[in-house]
């Protein structure tokens, strides 16, 4: 087979002799919203990513830096032999010194105390299984360019997040940094309105979602014989996005917390840490979750609380077509499911 004009699918045909990482994270206040950068430089080739939480510590946002760049690396090249440079010291002597000991003492320290931070430093005890994995310290703040690269990387994320929370706490919309795409200002603008109906914390379901442009409506509902609230309020949210034939500007809203915060905040944190929730559990509904980060790809989404009665029509219609999907499986439907945060 002819190879692309674009090369290789990947650049693991290379084996790369020596990789350059420095990462960098922080948080303010501590604990509160925090931010991480990662610059990956491999011979004259450079990537750099960042990323932030709402809710964490600057540990956490140092462990997130490594592990996010080791996990890039693993999708780019495979193999390789990584320089991490790291300014913390918490990273350097937690992974040079203090892991084969946790790792014994099955994640526990000398006291028997659990390890804090335990799902990141898990991943990372992971990606450095699977690179040859130098770890270099440097002092913070010392006039290292790429260090201070990486800083303000860590610090331009974290103010992104702050900006926009402050802009949720007024309004109760966020865009979601782990399932919209695509520029704001294009395509035609439509406004999703889902709603989940179901028999106890796991029965016969059903969902619905109502989409509107302009003065046209159009109506998707369905059911499921064995599901939960949850589960089918991701289904709506999924199929109503689906249904878009062309990118489009979109507004989701619902009355459940757990759509429009897992889609809004949660969703990258779980994707960061291989789609496990912060104290190292399986993020439940994970296939439903990764469908509706598929689906919403082509298009620029916002997570909207719903509130107020100009949106209370629309919801209300939904929920009478989620019940009468919910009935069609045989099921009497009964609202909510507990957060499964």
């Amino acid at each position: 087979m002819p190879e692309s004009v674009l090369g290789p699918d990947n650049l693991s045909a290379t084996i790369p002799t020596q990789v350059d990482v420095y990462t960098d994270g922080g948080c303010d206040p501590n604990p509160g919203s925090g931010g991480w950068g990662a610059i990956i430089r491999w011979n004259d080739r450079e990537w750099v990513i960042s990323g932030n939480d709402l809710d964490t510590t600057n540990n956490r946002m140092e462990l997130q830096a490594a592990a996010a760049a080791l996990a890039l690396l693993a999708g780019l090249l495979g193999r390789c032999q990584a320089r991490v440079h790291t300014d913390s010291q918490y990273l350097r002597q937690g992974i040079t010194a203090w892991l084969d000991g946790w790792v014994e003492h099955g994640w526990r320290t000398r006291d028997g105390q659990p390890i804090k931070n335990q799902d990141l430093w898990r991943v990372l005890h992971q990606l450095t299984r699977t690179h040859d994995v130098t770890w270099k310290w440097i002092k913070g703040h010392a006039g290292h360019p790429l260090n201070e690269r990486a800083d303000r990387l860590a610090t331009e994320a974290r103010r992104t997040l702050r900006q926009f929370d402050s802009s949720r706490a007024t309004s109760h919309r966020s865009s979601a940094p782990g399932v919209d795409a695509g520029p704001s200002d294009r395509g035609p603008v439509v406004e999703i309105f889902v709603k989940a109906s179901c028999r106890g914390a796991k029965g016969l379901g059903g969902w619905a979602a109502i989409l509107r442009m302009g003065d046209r409506t159009k109506s998707l509902s369905g059911g499921e014989p064995a599901t939960t609230a949850n589960a089918m309020l991701i289904r709506g949210a999924t199929e109503a996005l689906r249904a878009l034939t062309k990118p489009c500007r979109v507004t989701v809203y619902s009355d459940a917390k757990y759509l429009i915060d897992g889609a809004s905040l949660w969703v990258r944190g779980w994707q960061s840490r291989g789609w496990r929730t912060k104290d190292g559990k399986p993020v439940a509904n994970r296939a439903a979750w990764e469908e509706l980060v598929e689906a919403a790809h082509p298009h620029h989404v916002t997570w909207s609380l719903a509130q107020g009665d100009d949106v209370a029509a629309d919801l209300a219609w939904a929920a009478e077509l989620a019940a009468e999907s919910a009935r069609a499986e045989g099921a009497v439907p009964d609202q909510g499911a507990p957060d499964e945060r």
